[in-house]
């Protein structure tokens, strides 16, 4: 009992979304006519208060195992827990029911409790110490998401995007699950801690061949959830079929929890200490391995939104070039590899979040994802189209918008650690990434088209939040020696 009163007192931000979640499915069941707003407003109050918990708990720097080490707390977990609620926050803040056309008539408490469960289960992946957890929190991530995705049950696009969600999904984990069961079955132990420990004991030649090949396993599973090359082809199609809101929320929670995985997994389980970050009894080096990861996913994802008409899908392989940028913090693994990944991630939050907020728009009033229908719009709407400046400059890296601080930090870290030619090849991918995205906004401002259309007149609400995401792209590097303290 003592222990698990123990676990329970640094499980606080968990138990918050539990009671919430729990909360808004009793809500929902009475079918009273006030229950949306109470539901809204319960989701709410609960990720508020787990954001509260979360930053509590990164500012105790509180260490240890939780529930007989299923969970562990340390600083890197608590300060991914920080990202993962405050984009749940800020995607039910910004996008409603209201200023959603693909959620206009729908049942809301649906969506808030698996809005709840998506933050819940990413952050238990998260802090998973042990593979029994790992697989069940990287099972309720997929499974939530997967229904998130199919959450517009009358359309078939949505329908579809399900299935092939699905589809990927299960091969993808049912491989990983083959991984650990081989490590399992090799280390004769579950706990993350106790797997480093035997493998630091030293591995027989034989079974060398064995480590490769689970490693090469269990990236299938990581890669899926990240997005990363080769696992990406779910990603384009997942994002354009789901709700814009719930597109916007899988942009950036499962991709930040399955990064948290691969950084304690990599860094803390395959990994010896005074053997060097990333060596195995100093022969095995898994950082190159990562590092053809993390540039063939860049490369592939802005090669090909360089074509893209559809916004989605345009953000969609952005969304896996991204994903090589952050993966550079994973790779560089130091002190200032792990602080880079993070930044950029706080970074990430606001410019992706920011820019299909925009999408959201212009599908409200126009009701298109099309970038062919986005000549004039600056005529239109000046506001929404600076503010989508702000966003694409920001995700090009330019200064001084955050996105540029994020792109330095991964930079600066593999620079660092000596790797200047995995630099050279990430800044060339941000140049060609750069193209695509002053593309979007010279359509915006500069091609004609659509004069006979009326003005988009704003919500104030929706307008309020355009300036927000807009200036925490901007505001941020005025007072960056707080957000390096934090990281």
């Amino acid at each position: 009992m003592e222990e698990l009163l123990r676990s329970l007192a640094l499980f606080k931000p968990e138990v918050a979304l539990t009671a919430g979640l729990l909360l808004v499915v009793l809500v929902d069941s009475t079918g009273a006519a006030w229950r949306n707003a109470a539901m809204r407003t319960l989701t709410l109050a609960s990720l508020a208060v787990a954001l509260g918990f979360a930053f509590n708990l990164q500012a105790s720097a509180a260490k240890g195992a939780l529930f007989s080490g299923m969970l562990v707390v340390d600083p890197l977990g608590a300060a991914f827990k920080v990202v993962l609620v405050a984009a749940g926050l800020l995607t039910v803040l910004a996008f409603t029911f209201r200023n959603s056309r693909e959620l206009h008539g729908l049942g809301q408490g649906e969506l808030f409790a698996l809005v709840l469960a998506l933050v819940l289960s990413s952050m238990l992946l998260a802090a998973a110490n042990d593979l029994v957890m790992l697989y069940l929190a990287l099972e309720m991530v997929s499974i939530t998401s997967y229904v998130m995705v199919a959450y517009l049950k009358g359309d078939r696009m949505s329908n579809e995007a399900s299935l092939k969600y699905v589809l990927f999904g299960a091969a993808s984990t049912g491989t990983m699950l083959y991984g650990l069961s081989f490590l399992y079955g090799m280390t004769g132990t579950t706990a993350l801690p106790g797997i480093q420990e035997f493998l630091a004991g030293g591995v027989p030649e034989a079974n060398r061949f064995a480590i490769y090949a689970i490693t090469l396993l269990l990236l299938v599973g990581f890669g899926f959830k990240i997005a990363a090359v080769p696992f990406h082809f779910w990603c384009p199609d997942v994002y354009q079929g789901a709700a814009t809101p719930v597109t916007a929320l899988l942009s950036v929670l499962p991709q930040a929890a399955g990064l948290a995985i691969v950084l304690r997994f990599f860094y803390g389980t395959l990994s010896t200490a005074g053997a060097g970050p990333w060596d195995l009894e100093g022969s095995i080096g898994w950082g190159q391995l990562l590092m053809v990861l993390s540039v063939l996913t860049m490369t592939v994802g802005n090669v090909a939104a360089l074509t893209q008409t559809n916004m989605k899908r345009l953000l969609a392989y952005s969304s896996i070039a991204h994903a090589g940028y952050l993966l550079m913090g994973v790779v560089a693994l130091s002190d200032n590899g792990a602080r880079s990944l993070l930044v950029y991630l706080a970074a990430y939050l606001f410019m992706n979040l920011g820019a299909f907020l925009v999408v959201t728009l212009v599908h409200l009033h126009d009701g298109t994802f099309d970038l062919r229908d986005y000549p004039g719009l600056y005529r239109r709407a000046p506001l929404l189209t600076i503010a989508m400046a702000f966003f694409l400059l920001s995700l090009v890296g330019i200064p001084p918008f955050v996105g540029f601080l994020g792109k330095l930090y991964v930079f600066g870290a593999v620079v660092e650690k000596g790797m200047g030619l995995y630099a050279v090849i990430a800044a060339v991918n941000a140049a060609i990434g750069a193209y695509y995205y002053f593309r979007v906004l010279k359509v915006m401002t500069i091609d004609a088209g659509n004069e006979d259309r009326p003005p988009l007149v704003l919500a104030t609400a929706d307008r309020a939040w355009l300036v927000v995401f807009a200036l925490a792209n901007l505001l941020p590097i005025l007072f960056w020696s707080r957000i390096d303290a934090w990281a």
